[in-house]
């Protein structure tokens, strides 16, 4: 269950950074997270393009890696993406 209020953060926090970046297409996305979290990759992936959002598709490619920080902590290291320019 707390997995999923942190995915929902990251969703929020990767609309907000790519608005912010005029990115409309996320090719790749680097996430830290804490080590006791379930998320993976495929799973956040899954979640981020049911949330309707055109930014995220089959193109995109999402890296997960685990570290010992404080629980629900995630950090975006890294968003790749395509600009409306």
């Amino acid at each position: 269950m707390h997995d999923t209020h942190l995915i929902e953060k990251i969703y929020q926090s990767i609309a907000v950074l790519c608005m912010q970046n005029g990115i409309v297409k996320v090719n790749e996305l680097e996430i830290e997270v804490d080590e006791g979290s379930h998320i993976e990759g495929a799973h956040l992936l899954s979640h981020l393009i049911d949330r309707g959002s055109a930014m995220f598709g089959d193109w995109t490619t999402v890296h997960v890696e685990h570290k010992p920080y404080e629980k629900l902590t995630a950090i975006i290291k890294s968003i790749d993406g395509d600009s409306c320019e």
